[in-house]
Parts: structure tokens; C-alpha cells; sequence
């Protein structure tokens, strides 16, 4: 039996956990560092000057560029489960080195290819997970498995907390802590082989059989099923018409007159620039120097800014269980609006605390560190794997979702590689810096984002049509949507069971089989189900 027996909403939570476990991976390597780069043993060992520990941490992400650059030129030719387990190989290889490291070049390389791995593992998951979750529950999946990058991170600062009170000055302290990396991914690793593979990749790749298996265990119904066959009918013509209209570099950077094909530069390209946002907001720094900061610009000792960072990590992940219900209810859009604006307030109230420099304002700015940790995960930290995932089509999924972790990790090593200095030279304008950032993503975002939230990925597509705006579209999409669930549980149908209508929804043919342009849909069918002359018939719960 498949996948272990599990069907239905078990087999998506099934997959949530197994990719759970490399979130968690994570969130051990962004905080590993961080909770042990100023303890005693940790610098007796490797003597890190102010700007090498900028050096050493933002190395790692240098690795994770590279392993996502991978993804992104490579990544389509291996399935998304394959890419999973490849990448677990350097993971595990990084993570001993560091555990022996004698010397700082030990370090980094150990770093280094560590880095490699997590930045392929963390191009492949939002791809795995988007393409195999229903698009009702898509954005919650990937929260609730975010939730897992928190975890990790408070592992690591509660395990160097209680490390640091048992063996203070001794190396196994930071050598137990890089170890957790190789428990958590080798779990991850087992759990991957039992685990289904993307129906859309497959389809992708003629493999026709195995799609349907997957969608069947997914809707949890047999494999003739009219369900199954019109969720795989939908993958095949969505997949066909992208493949159509260009699927390589050159039609990605390169420009026809009268391309009539999706606008596949515009989605990469709005994709990449949320997944950039993360690290010009802040978080990077604060997850990485949390200590650094706690001790430094908010003048706590070393033990209380350990014991001070483990409660913001404890504070973190509590938070973060209201995003699994936002995301889908208030939407991808909203949520990083009203984020972004927070978290700059919050900067800016950071910035003139730290420049007041007394222990009142101390106080103060650890209260804008918890709210802003609070902003950042209702909006921006899973939102933003979820959302520049989901907006690219399947063609280009692979090589798109890639660039932009790899985007990602790039420009978190140049704000890690600068933070330290900038620190020194500037003290508390850094945080206005960061300030500036987040409060221009929310005009960005309301410019250039169109809402996604409960939308099949493959309807996507039709928000980007020639001629048509994609946020405008967006509204146009969803109002259809739910005036067809609307008039499903009025009059039933195949598939309707009571208000829940069936796992995966539908959308389809929006775009037609031949000619988009001709065939979108300009109205909307009235209530009772009637579609106009010259639309396509669309079916959503």
C-alpha cells in the first residue's frame, strides 16, 4: 500500500511533518551559530575577530546560494522527492566537520557545505508542499511547517542555554549543538522515502500513471474517479499550454514582440522580490545576532541575553499559530501590508531606544523585539515561501523557486556580512535602515501582488493573461470561486459533500485548451450555473 495506507487530509499531514523536520533543520543552522558565536569556549577555540564572525556566519549562506542556484538550473530534471534526498548527503557531510572543526578554515568549510544542502532543501519544499496540498489548506500547510523552522531555532537556544549552565567553558557545548543538524536531517531523509511525489511534476514528465495514484490518495478516492480525472485533465492542459509558450532560460530573459504567452518574466520576477524582502526587513540579523544585540545594544549580560533570546524563540513559535489561520482568511496580500507597516514602527521604536541607551529603554526595545518576531511571522516568514512559490506555473517552478531562494541566501549574506560592521559604525540607524525597507513593501505589495489564497495553482495562470492586471484579476478569480461554491451547495453535483465540496477544488480552463486570449472568461456564470455564450465553465470549493 502507498505512502504507508494514509489517504485523504492524513496523507497532506503526513507530508507537512516530513517536511516539518527539514524547517526544523532550518531553523537549528539560523540559530545554532548565533546562540553559541559569543560564549567562552566557543571564542577561547576559534578567536573570531568582529568581522570574521560576520565572515564565518554569512559563508553559510554563500553555501545555501549555491545549493539553491542548483535547483534553480538543474532542479528540474530530478524529481522534487529526489532533490529532497540528494541534498541530505552535503547536509550531513557539513554538519561532522563542524562537530570536529580544530581550526576556523575547518569551520567555515564545514559551514560552507552544510549551507550547500539546506539551500537546496529549502528551494525544493515550497515546491513539493504547494504542489501536493489542497488549494484551500496550501497556505496553512506551509505555515503549520514553518511553525517547524521555530522549533528548531528554539532547540538551539534552549539546548546552548542549558549546555551553557552545564559545561560553560567546555567545547562540547557547541559541538553537541552543531550535532542536532545531523539528527534532523537524517529523520527527514527516512521520512522522504515514504512520502508521494509531486502529481504535477510527474505530469510534467509524462508520467501519467503515478500522478493519478498520487491525486487519487490525495481526494482519497478511486483512480477513475470524475474528480481525479478532472484534477489531472487540469494539471495536463495548464502544464501543456506553459510548455507551449516557453519553459527555458533564454524565453525567461529573453523578449518577442507579440508574446501572447503567460507572463512568466512578471511572476519570477515578483516571486523573487518578495523572497528578497525577508532579508532587507530584518529578521536575518535579528536571527542570527539575537544574543549579539540582546548584549550589545540593549546592554543585557551574557546570561540573561541567552535566557532573553530562548523566551523570544518561546514567544516565536506561540505567535506563529495564529499565521496558519490568517494566511488563508485574511489573506496572503493583507497580511504582508499590515505586517510590513508594523514591523517598521516597531524598527523605528527599536532604533531610538537603543540610541536612548538606559535601562528603561533597554526594556523597551525587548518589548519592540518580541512585537516585531510577532509582525514577522503573521506576515512575512512563512508567507513569503508560500507566496513566491505558488505564483510561478509548474514549468517554471523549479528553475523560478530556485533563483529565488537563491536570491535569498544571497543577499542574507551580504546583510549578515555588513551587520556587525554597520553595528560598530552606525549603532542604531541600522534599525531605521531596516525600518525604510519594510515600510516600502506595503505599496509594493499593493501595486504588484495579486491575492492567491485559496486559488488553484493552476488558475494562477489566469491572473497572469495578456491584457489583463493580475491584482484586478485576482479579485475577479475569487469572486467566481465563491460564487461557484455558492451555487454547488445549492444544487449539489459530483463531488459535493456537505459544505466541504470535494479535497483539492477546481478551476479550470480558464484559459482554454487553444487560445487563451479568446477564451478567458469575461463574465461570470449566474447563480443557477448558466455560463455565457463564449466562456468556460469553472467549478471551485
Amino acid at each position: 500500500m502507498p505512502y504507508l495506507g494514509l489517504r485523504g487530509n492524513k496523507l497532506p499531514v503526513a507530508i507537512s511533518l516530513t517536511a516539518g523536520m527539514g524547517w526544523i533543520l532550518f531553523g537549528l543552522d539560523d540559530a545554532i551559530l548565533g546562540a553559541v558565536i559569543t560564549t567562552t569556549a566557543f571564542e577561547r577555540e576559534f578567536n573570531l575577530s568582529t568581522s570574521m564572525q560576520g565572515t564565518v556566519t554569512s559563508l553559510f549562506e554563500l553555501g545555501c546560494f549555491a545549493g539553491a542556484l542548483l535547483v534553480s538550473l538543474f532542479g528540474e530534471r530530478f524529481s522534487r522527492r529526489a532533490l529532497l534526498f540528494i541534498y541530505t548527503v552535503p547536509m550531513i557531510i557539513g554538519s561532522v566537520i563542524q562537530v570536529a572543526a580544530q581550526n576556523t578554515a575547518m569551520l567555515i568549510v564545514g559551514r560552507m557545505v552544510a549551507g550547500l544542502g539546506l539551500g537546496g532543501i529549502t528551494s525544493t519544499l515550497p515546491s513539493w508542499q504547494n504542489e501536493t496540498s489542497p488549494a484551500k489548506l496550501r497556505g496553512t500547510v506551509i505555515c503549520t511547517s514553518l511553525s517547524f523552522l521555530i522549533i528548531g531555532q528554539l532547540i538551539a537556544y534552549w539546548a546552548g542555554y542549558g549546555l551553557l549552565q552545564q559545561f560553560p567553558t567546555q567545547n562540547i557545548t557547541w559541538r553537541l549543538l552543531f550535532a542536532l543538524q545531523t539528527i534532523s536531517v537524517s529523520i527527514m531523509a527516512l521520512m522522504v522515502v515514504f512520502m508521494p511525489e509531486s502529481p504535477r511534476w510527474l505530469v510534467a514528465h509524462g508520467k501519467y500513471d503515478q500522478a493519478r495514484t498520487v491525486v487519487s490518495c490525495l481526494l482519497n478516492r478511486p483512480e477513475n474517479d470524475i474528480l481525479v480525472n478532472e484534477q489531472i485533465e487540469d494539471m495536463t492542459r495548464a502544464i501543456t499550454f506553459e510548455q507551449e509558450h516557453g519553459a527555458s532560460w533564454a524565453d525567461l530573459f529573453t523578449w518577442k514582440k507579440n508574446d501572447d504567452g503567460p507572463r512568466e518574466k512578471r511572476r519570477v520576477f515578483t516571486a523573487c522580490c518578495i523572497q528578497i524582502a525577508q532579508p532587507f526587513s530584518g529578521s536575518t540579523v535579528l536571527s542570527f545576532y539575537l544574543t549579539t544585540i540582546f548584549e550589545g545594544s540593549v546592554g543585557f549580560s551574557e546570561h540573561l541575553s541567552t535566557l532573553m533570546s530562548g523566551f523570544l524563540q518561546v514567544w516565536f513559535l506561540i505567535a506563529s499559530f495564529l499565521t496558519w489561520f490568517l494566511i488563508e482568511r485574511a489573506g496572503r496580500r493583507n497580511c504582508f501590508m499590515v505586517t510590513a507597516i508594523c514591523m517598521g514602527i516597531t524598527m523605528v521604536i527599536l532604533a531610538a531606544m537603543v540610541k536612548v541607551n538606559t535601562k528603561p529603554a533597554g526594556y523597551v526595545a525587548t518589548v519592540c523585539l518580541f512585537l516585531y518576531q510577532s509582525f514577522f511571522t503573521w506576515g512575512w516568514m512563512a508567507g513569503v515561501w508560500c507566496y513566491s512559490n505558488e505564483i510561478l506555473s509548474t514549468t517554471y517552478r523549479a528553475k523560478g523557486g530556485g533563483l529565488c531562494v537563491a536570491l535569498q541566501w544571497l543577499f542574507d549574506f551580504v546583510i549578515l556580512q555588513v551587520t556587525p560592521i554597520g553595528i560598530s559604525q552606525i549603532g542604531w540607524g541600522m534599525f531605521l535602515v531596516f525600518a525604510v525597507f519594510n515600510f516600502a513593501y506595503a505599496p509594493l505589495v499593493w501595486l504588484f501582488c495579486p491575492e492567491t489564497a485559496g486559488v488553484p495553482l493552476e488558475s494562477i495562470d489566469a491572473m497572469y493573461m495578456p491584457g489583463v492586471d493580475p491584482v484586478k484579476e485576482s479579485v475577479k478569480i475569487r469572486k467566481y470561486m465563491k460564487e461557484e461554491a455558492l451555487a454547488r451547495r445549492e444544487r449539489g453535483g459530483d463531488g459535493y459533500k456537505g459544505s466541504r465540496g470535494h479535497e483539492l477544488g477546481r478551476i479550470s480552463s480558464l484559459m482554454g485548451e487553444n487560445k487563451p486570449e479568446e477564451s478567458r472568461v469575461e463574465r461570470m456564470r449566474d447563480i443557477d450555473g448558466q455560463v455565457g455564450k463564449n466562456n468556460t465553465a469553472v467549478t471551485i470549493e
